[in-house]
């Protein structure tokens, strides 16, 4: 069985793995961060706005177990999640479009956890963690940087027109596709590996009950409404990759046809304010895995788990001074 690894083990876990460099250029991602949207202290350095739920993932389809000896897919696990915005304002109106995330740690039946971040996005803008912070240098007003970005990184242009064709309306949480962005492995009990993508995808279009106003917190209140009729309800859509897809870019959609499998539900039963939850101090490392799942070489992923440990490490840091 794998160890549960929380709090500052997790942040002094995550850096530890990966080189000085990667570590120093994760720290520049967050510092970033901080430039273009300040600082929220206690509080996340993207996706600072959001709200806690529980619930459960059921498994669905026994297909799954073809492609993953993953516990997640043998039993139903409970699971601890957060909503959120994108970007680093605590007060981010929920009555404008935006891009949105879903962290999850799911806690399977024999102890294992796995924990995911997704969001809204359907790929990545760049390729590279380096044109990441380059993106992010770019949109906090750096001219080198924005002349840098296109040339470094043309894959940035793909990734505007892309975003240029979405119809941008204000939606409810409960009708929002959540996409892994990068690339995993399933792993079977032969050993056999699967490259794949996942994404959570609503189970119904839910409406916006005629009492909740568009408000600032209309997501909130919306969901909230919306559970005391009955659970709310997403279903994991497993995507196996054709031979010619790239696995190791998440900055690249994959085209055409695909073979999907619904590998399992989530049902979410309660939501809480972060004060009032429990995922307000969860890290949504998504290199934490269940046997079954594995990593690709994706360097975007890669750079995931250090520049969140950064983002906990300070948090957690603000948080403890203030209770001294």
């Amino acid at each position: 069985m794998k160890k549960t690894i929380t709090g500052l083990a997790l942040t002094i876990a995550s850096l530890n793995c990966f080189s000085a460099e990667n570590s120093n250029l994760s720290v520049q991602i967050i510092d970033t961060f901080e430039k273009n949207f300040g600082i929220t202290e206690g509080k996340r350095r993207n996706h600072t706005k959001g709200f806690c739920f529980e619930g459960t993932l059921k498994p669905v389809n026994p297909e799954i177990k073809l492609y993953s000896d993953s516990p997640l897919f043998k039993a139903t696990s409970t699971v601890i999640g957060r909503l959120s915005h994108k970007g680093g304002n605590n007060t981010a109106p929920d009555n404008k479009p935006g891009e949105h995330g879903m962290g999850l740690l799911i806690r399977a039946k024999n102890g294992e956890e796995q924990r995911m971040a997704m969001n809204t996005l359907d790929f990545f803008p760049v390729a590279t963690p380096e044109g990441f912070l380059l993106l992010n240098k770019a949109k906090g007003g750096d001219a080198q940087a924005k002349q840098m970005l296109t040339a470094k990184h043309p894959e940035i242009l793909n990734f505007k027109a892309h975003l240029a064709k979405k119809i941008k309306n204000v939606e409810l949480y409960e009708n929002m596709h959540f996409n892994s962005i990068n690339s995993f492995y399933l792993v079977n009990s032969q050993g056999k590996r699967t490259p794949i993508r996942w994404s959570f995808e609503p189970a119904s279009k839910a409406k916006l009950p005629q009492q909740i106003k568009a408000s600032d917190n209309l997501l909130f209140d919306n969901i909230k409404a919306n559970l005391q009729t009955g659970p709310v309800t997403w279903n994991m859509v497993i995507t196996i990759a054709n031979p010619d897809d790239p696995i190791n870019d998440a900055s690249a959609l994959w085209q055409g046809e695909h073979k999907t499998i619904i590998a399992a539900q989530l049902n979410v039963l309660k939501v809480n304010s972060e004060a009032n939850g429990k995922c307000d101090d969860i890290n949504f490392d998504p290199l934490i895995l269940t046997s079954g799942f594995e990593p690709s070489d994706d360097p975007i992923l890669k750079a995931r788990s250090p520049s969140y440990a950064v983002s906990f490490g300070r948090r957690l840091s603000e948080k403890a001074s203030t209770k001294k």
